[in-house]
């Protein structure tokens, strides 16, 4: 296909109804140029089969994203500020470079997904300077209700409810970390240790 639209591609693939690697593929081949994309938004949809939904819908839409993201910011009590809002598409993923961590394990957190407390202290520091936030607005986000992606709402016949939220440490052994993400969250875990 010539000049796919990204959006269009993505969303049919996250709308499969399976998401092995012969359908992978076929993705691949009809849009080349969404390889990356596509490859990410696979490991997004793997991570929701192993521990529940929170899917990466940066990729798969991000105009829906964006209106999510807004509506959730509205309907947050007002002392829990959005620190995730500013943080769409190509600048949510320097945020996760700069974090050294996978989009993944940031979409996670953006969803509210994780065990506050379970969250190292040194890593709740570099996220918030990360985002230029402070820290307790960080905490406060993070402390609120998780949030039910808007693509699993579109697709339900019900209303779906919130996920459970796992573990900072469950979340990072069903990632795929690579060695240099794994020493940085190493050390998180460490500096907690000592404190």
């Amino acid at each position: 296909m010539t000049d796919p639209n990204p959006d269009d591609a993505l969303f049919a693939f996250s709308i499969e109804p399976r998401h092995d690697r012969t359908t992978l593929e076929r993705y691949l081949r009809l849009y080349p140029t969404l390889a990356e994309d596509l490859i990410d938004l696979a490991h997004e949809l793997r991570i929701v089969e192993e521990i529940g939904p929170s899917e990466d819908v940066d990729h798969a839409d991000q105009t829906a994203q964006a209106a999510w993201l807004e509506y959730a910011a509205a309907s947050l009590p007002k002392v829990a500020e959005n620190v995730f809002l500013q943080f769409k598409g190509q600048s949510f993923v320097a945020l996760a470079d700069r974090l050294n961590v996978p989009r993944s394990v940031l979409s996670a957190l953006r969803d509210r997904l994780v065990v506050p407390g379970s969250i190292p202290g040194r890593f709740l520091v570099r996220l918030s300077d990360a985002m230029g936030a402070s820290i307790d607005a960080v905490r406060s986000y993070l402390q609120q209700p998780a949030i039910v992606s808007p693509v699993l709402s579109f697709k339900a016949d019900e209303k779906p409810s919130p996920p459970a939220q796992v573990t900072f440490e469950g979340l990072l052994k069903n990632s795929r970390l690579t060695e240099s993400q794994a020493a940085d969250l190493k050390q998180d875990f460490l500096a907690d240790e000592w404190d």
